[in-house]
């Protein structure tokens, strides 16, 4: 065998080593582990088998995508609810506010009121004509005093206890729906108005009807005078009832 220094490898490594051990070369020193590479080089050596193995053919590996819900926060206050005119301090605008609050109140009226109504309007259209009668007979008397006409002599009394009938009616259903509507707030000015004003001619034409009446029979002035309070009583009753007609 030759000598390692002609070139040759040695057919012992061992005595080879022993040998360049003594021949004074140093042998080579490995670097001890730290503690992280020692913690690592674990924990890679346990991945390495699952890694190895790779998925089971039973494990579903589809990703589902996550479902994310937002939910919108409500206010705690309603702009609504907040009385503004009170944070700026304007007095005005509370009372506004307060007005508009405030509720109509509902009005009951019985099922006999517009009946009542509907007669009372009729009654009141042929008020004009009876007028007209009364005053045309009653005119035609007074002129021809002492030799008055038949047709107005005999007409003259039908035409005054017509309108005395018209007006007892309508007293009584126009009081009835005065009452009755006494808690409806609307035109109630006008109706109490009206009201008034008819009752001052219904009491004017029972006193032209009644008392004057027998004494115009005797005495030329007392006629005048029965003529007189009746005409007013006319005028008074087509102010209440044209105020009711024509002011809505």
């Amino acid at each position: 065998m030759r000598h390692p220094r002609d070139g040759i490898p040695s057919a012992n490594p061992v005595r080879h080593a022993s040998r360049h051990l003594r021949g004074g070369a140093q042998p080579v020193a490995r670097p001890p582990l730290t503690a992280p590479m020692y913690s690592a080089v674990t924990v890679l050596a346990r991945l390495l088998p699952a890694l190895a193995a790779g998925p089971s053919a039973g494990a579903d590996t589809t990703l589902v995508p996550a479902t994310v819900r937002t939910a919108t926060a409500a206010p705690l206050i309603a702009a609504s609810t907040v009385d503004w005119a009170a944070l700026r301090g304007d007095a005005s605008g509370r009372r506004d506010t307060a007005s508009l609050r405030t509720r109509t109140r509902a009005v009951e009226y019985s099922g006999f009121y517009q009946t009542r109504l509907r007669v009372h309007r009729i009654l009141s259209y042929t008020m004009i004509p009876l007028f007209i009668g009364s005053y045309v007979t009653g005119d035609q008397i007074l002129k021809h005093r002492n030799d008055p006409p038949e047709w107005a002599t005999k007409l003259h009394r039908p035409f005054a206890i017509a309108t005395g009938t018209v007006f007892a009616v309508n007293t009584i259903t126009g009081v009835w729906n005065l009452w009755d509507s006494r808690k409806n707030p609307v035109g109630q000015t006008k109706r109490t108005v009206h009201s008034l004003l008819f009752l001052a001619a219904s009491a004017g034409f029972t006193y032209a009807g009644t008392s004057l009446a027998h004494d115009a029979k005797n005495h030329e002035d007392w006629y005048h005078f029965h003529r007189t309070v009746a005409v007013a009583s006319m005028g008074v009753s087509v102010l209440s009832w044209g105020m009711m007609l024509f002011f809505k």
